[in-house]
């Protein structure tokens, strides 16, 4: 009896382990919804809507939420009478990646109209224009900075160092380290940007889990010497912070959208209707 039950047992684990290894490998699958435009939206669910945890974009202070793309997408919502579900996602690629799979509807955060992100998306009518650039300490500020050590950290520079640390003309980029979020929509402007100015030693450092805004506090506190953002970001922190630069501009304007997945064209078509809709009443 003892050989039949164990010839009977063997099998069942093997098929145990079989189905233990499936739903192993599905667990690791990334989630994908139903991809869905606009008559699939009304009346029938939420629009769920994307954002980054900044002040400019989603933060709540209090038992308010503040922030002038939340203040849009409260206005979209009510323009199309859709309710919003609204998540927060600081990493770019994770937001365009959720818009694609079919988590997210709409990726409310101001994206550059470039080629690239033509490439992966369908962007809105541009909401405005804005530019990168070099957010650095002013000349002669006496915080100690930092250097990259040969181990990959950021290290406090010494008291009495004179490495020069500021920088007035884009040809003096080779050889500093720039630092950006990791994902950062301005990694395609300074590959460019190394390629017109015949850099060899062009370091770009990206740092995870934090926002544009938060590398900006690390240059004024010397923890990292140079970061790349857009102007507005740069702007909002150098009134925070008396000792930041934001004079060296990193590229020309560029227009800035919202994303939608290529599968929405009707999606597409009523923001840009809410879009323009917004831009008349500016100009009156």
């Amino acid at each position: 009896m003892r050989k039949i039950r164990n010839r009977q047992i063997l099998p069942l684990s093997a098929l145990l382990l079989v189905l233990m290894a499936i739903c192993a490998v599905c667990s690791n699958q990334k989630k994908t919804e139903p991809l869905c435009d606009y008559p699939d939206i009304y009346g029938k669910r939420n629009l769920v809507v994307v954002m980054e945890y900044t002040p400019a974009s989603y933060m709540r202070v209090g038992d308010s939420i503040v922030g002038e793309q939340y203040r849009l997408v409260q206005a979209l919502s009510e323009r199309l009478n859709i309710p919003v579900e609204i998540r927060l996602e600081n990493d770019l690629q994770k937001s365009i990646e959720g818009l694609q799979n079919g988590q997210y509807d709409l990726v409310a955060r101001l994206l550059p109209v470039t080629t690239e992100m033509r490439e992966q998306v369908s962007l809105t009518e541009p909401f405005s224009t804005d530019r990168l650039v070099l957010v650095q300490r002013v000349k002669g500020d006496t915080t100690l900075g930092s250097y990259l050590s040969d181990e990959g950290k950021f290290v406090r520079r010494v008291k009495g160092d004179t490495t020069p640390v500021y920088v007035s003309s884009l040809l003096e980029l080779p050889g500093k380290v720039i630092c950006v979020t990791e994902n950062s929509p301005c990694m395609q402007r300074l590959v460019n940007l190394a390629q017109e100015i015949a850099a060899d030693e062009f370091i770009v450092w990206k740092i995870p889990d934090y926002n544009e805004e938060q590398l900006a506090v690390l240059v004024a506190n010397g923890e990292v010497d140079y970061v790349v953002c857009d102007y507005e970001t740069a702007s909002r922190c150098a009134k925070n912070h008396r000792n930041l630069d934001i004079s060296l501009n990193i590229s020309f304007s560029q227009l800035q959208a919202w994303a939608v997945r290529k599968e929405s064209p009707i999606l597409l078509d009523s923001v840009n209707v809410w879009v323009k809709t917004l831009k008349k009443k500016k100009k009156r």
